[in-house]
C-alpha cells in the first residue's frame, strides 16, 4: 500500500486508507484520475465521504480505484513534545457566547437539544501526515481511523468512535452516543442529569427514525463507554429492515443524530448553520463502505460518523470541537469539554 500512497500524494491523486474498529486490517482505495464524483442519493457500491449540511456526497466507486489491503504498521513513536490542549488564539467568549444564546433558545422551547462547535487552528509539519495517520491507528484501536484526499475537496484525517450504522442484509445496528467525561475508572463515573438527558433524548430521537423503515427493534440499557480519552454513555440498538430497499431511507432519517446537530433535527440544524460562524464542511457528516465490504461488493454497509477529525491544508490543520447542549448546560463548563475533546486530535500531534 505504501507505494501506491507514495504515487497518490506524489501525483496529487484521490485516495481513502481506513481501518475498522478493533481490526488489524488497512484497507486502500486509489483513485485512478482526479475526477470528482458526487451523488445525492446512495445507490451503487462505493465509499462515501458526506458532509453535515446539503445532500451532495463525494464518492469512490471501487471499478475507478485500485484497492489495497495491509496490517497496519504499529512503528511509529509519539512526540515528547505535547501540544497545549488550550489555545490562546481561539476565541473562548465567542463560544461561551454561543452556548449562551443555545440555552437561551432552548429555555424558549424552539429546540430541545442542540450540539454546538467550534473550529481551531493549530500549526502542524507538512512531512509528517503519515506519522499522524499512525499514530491515530496505534492510539484509538476501537474507532474508526480514516485519511482521505481528494485534490477538489481537501485533507481529512481522524479517529471517530461513533457508529452511524451498520447494514448486514437486512440487519441494522447503530448506536446512541452522549455525554462526555475525561478519562477516569470506569468503576467510578458517576453521570450527571444533563448527560443523562442528553443521551435519553439521543437514544429517543434514533428509536424514532428507525421505526417507519424497520420492524423488531430492541436496544441495551445505557452503559458507561471509553473511547480513547474520553468516556461517554452509550446505548445499542438493533433492528431489522422491513423493507430491503430502506437502507437508504434510515442513513437519511438518521443524519445528522442529535449527538452532532440536536433536536428536533431541522430547528437544530437551521441554530447550527445561522450562528456557529464557520461553514462545519464535512465534520459531523458520515463516512464508510457503502454496498461494499473490505474488497468486495456486498449488500453490506458500515457508516461512521465524523467526528474527532481535522482538516489538513499545508502546514495547518483544523479541528472540529462540539458538545451537547441543554437547558441545564454551563456555557463555561461547554467551552472546557470542547477543550478535552480536543485531546484526541491533539495527541497524534
Amino acid at each position: 500500500m505504501n507505494e501506491l500512497l507514495v504515487k497518490a500524494l506524489s501525483e496529487n491523486l484521490p485516495f481513502v486508507i481506513y481501518r475498522k474498529p478493533n481490526d488489524i486490517n488497512r484497507f486502500g482505495w486509489f483513485q485512478s484520475d482526479n475526477q470528482l464524483n458526487t451523488v445525492n442519493e446512495l445507490t451503487k457500491s462505493c465509499f462515501v465521504f458526506a458532509p453535515f449540511s446539503g445532500e451532495e456526497k463525494v464518492v469512490f466507486y471501487p471499478d475507478e480505484c485500485q484497492l489495497d489491503q495491509d496490517t497496519q504498521n504499529f512503528d511509529i513513536d509519539f512526540s515528547e513534545e505535547e501540544l497545549s490542549m488550550e489555545n490562546s488564539n481561539v476565541d473562548k467568549s465567542f463560544h461561551i457566547q454561543l452556548v449562551s444564546k443555545g440555552i437561551e433558545a432552548i429555555k424558549n422551547d424552539s429546540i430541545k437539544k442542540v450540539v454546538l462547535s467550534r473550529k481551531e487552528e493549530v500549526s502542524i509539519n507538512e512531512n509528517s501526515y503519515e506519522i499522524y495517520f499512525k499514530r491515530f491507528l496505534k492510539k484509538y484501536p476501537t474507532a474508526f481511523v480514516y485519511w482521505f484526499y481528494h485534490p477538489k475537496v481537501g485533507m481529512w484525517m481522524g479517529a471517530t468512535p461513533e457508529q452511524l450504522v451498520k447494514i448486514e442484509h437486512n440487519k441494522v445496528q447503530t448506536v446512541a452516543l452522549a455525554g462526555t467525561m475525561v478519562d477516569s475508572d470506569l468503576n467510578d463515573v458517576v453521570w450527571g442529569d444533563k448527560e443523562i438527558k442528553e443521551q435519553q433524548i439521543v437514544t429517543k430521537f434514533i428509536v424514532d427514525a428507525l421505526q417507519p423503515f424497520t420492524e423488531n427493534l430492541q436496544k441495551t440499557e445505557p452503559y458507561t463507554f471509553k473511547a480513547g480519552s474520553l468516556i461517554h454513555i452509550k446505548t445499542d440498538i438493533q433492528a431489522e429492515l422491513s423493507n430491503k430497499e430502506n437502507g437508504y431511507k434510515v442513513v437519511k432519517a438518521l443524519h445528522p443524530t442529535p449527538a452532532l446537530c440536536g433536536f428536533p433535527k431541522k430547528a437544530a440544524h437551521d441554530f447550527i448553520v445561522e450562528n456557529e460562524g464557520y461553514n462545519r464542511e464535512f465534520y459531523g457528516g458520515y463516512l464508510g463502505e457503502w454496498k461494499f465490504n473490505n474488497l468486495d461488493y456486498s449488500d453490506n454497509s458500515n457508516l461512521f460518523v465524523n467526528l474527532r477529525c481535522m482538516k489538513i491544508e499545508k502546514s495547518k490543520a483544523y479541528l472540529f470541537l462540539g458538545g451537547g447542549v441543554n437547558k441545564d448546560s454551563d456555557p463555561e463548563s461547554e467551552y472546557y469539554e470542547t477543550v478535552n475533546k480536543s485531546k484526541t486530535v491533539k495527541s497524534i500531534l
